[in-house]
């Protein structure tokens, strides 16, 4: 029987994802660095686990034993991502994870040719943001015969977990960045865009963030000129409440704070599309989109090489998600088919 493996189970968003495998039927092992959290884990979940460390590549690959699938849920993943993506490849076995940080998925990218060659998918951003973000501006760019540019932001709603926060840190690029001619450059970090996530607010002041989507996007839809924004509510840059030695933040909080994405996009001969993605909390929604893909990449819907959410199972991939919908205008406000 196929059997996915979650790494970082026991942090805050690994838990989250093992959580709803359980729930969802797939077949999963817990694995992670520390053996008493993941033992702890798998009584509660009545799940098989397995503990390994990440320095040494034939420890990597003998842990990997029986899987086909491993969900790499351990930040920071500039420490994590190669190494499962290396004994992955080496192994045969399809790797996903649900990054954030843009410096690991070009390097990544270097591991292209490689999973081609040996018939693994590489899909970091399975969940989260990154899939969120490649399926508006998929099914934005593709009402349009000639996209140019992708203006593109998320509305980031209740606190971050503390994982989050160190992976942020961790990926830290001082200067701004966007896509211009599919060349990362510099952008004034002070440069801001307003857009209307249709939640209500009215046009909102969103600030330029280096995503990785710059990237993702990039690849998933064949533009060249993207510019990624965020607008933040709330205490969005701290986890849990003060003192709880919460993980992040908890159920009842998540419910409270739905996330909602925006995007433009330019046509050549000046035609524009607006899209709008409206979604569940952040951190629900990358449990249930990384398991969707996990069960999918199990069920045999795979493509070698590195991919995106968005190339790996079309745009409507984030229609999977539960109270997930985007709506597509045209600026003349005429509409387009879309999911309503």
């Amino acid at each position: 029987m196929a059997l996915a493996m979650i790494y970082g189970a026991t942090g805050y968003t690994g838990s989250l994802a093992s959580e709803r495998a359980k729930v969802a039927g797939v077949d999963i092992i817990l694995a992670g660095r520390q053996s008493t959290k993941l033992e702890a884990l798998a009584a509660n979940l009545q799940l098989p686990w397995r503990a390994f460390g990440l320095d040494d590549p034939l420890t990597i690959q003998t842990s990997l034993r029986d899987v086909s699938v491993v969900l790499n849920c351990a930040g920071p993943f500039a420490d994590t991502a190669m190494p499962l993506a290396e004994a992955c490849i080496e192994k045969g076995i399809h790797y996903l994870d649900v990054s954030a940080e843009l410096s690991t998925y070009l390097a990544i990218e270097e591991l292209d040719q490689k999973a081609v060659s040996a018939h693994v998918t590489l899909l970091p951003g399975s969940g989260g943001i990154v899939a969120m973000l490649g399926c508006l501006a998929s099914k934005a760019a593709a009402r349009i015969d000639d996209s140019v540019s992708i203006d593109i932001a998320v509305h980031v709603s209740g606190t971050l977990s503390n994982g989050s926060v160190a992976s942020a840190n961790s990926a830290v690029i001082v200067d701004c960045m966007r896509l211009s001619e599919g060349r990362l450059v510099k952008q004034d970090a002070d440069e801001t865009m307003s857009f209307d996530f249709g939640d209500g607010r009215g046009p909102t002041s969103c600030l330029p963030v280096t995503l990785p989507d710059l990237f993702t996007i990039w690849k998933t839809t064949g533009v060249a000129n993207i510019r990624t924004y965020v607008n933040v509510s709330g205490d969005s840059f701290l986890a849990g409440e003060k003192d709880s030695g919460a993980l992040g933040p908890p159920e009842e909080e998540r419910e409270r704070n739905p996330y909602h994405a925006a995007v433009i996009v330019h046509g050549s001969k000046g035609e524009e599309v607006h899209g709008e993605l409206h979604t569940i909390n952040g951190y629900t929604f990358t449990a249930l989109a990384s398991i969707e893909a996990v069960r999918l990449v199990l069920a045999g819907k795979v493509l070698p090489g590195l991919q995106t959410p968005a190339t790996a199972f079309g745009a409507d991939f984030v229609d999977r998600i539960d109270h997930t919908h985007v709506r597509l205008t045209r600026v003349a406000n005429e509409p387009c088919v879309g999911n309503a």
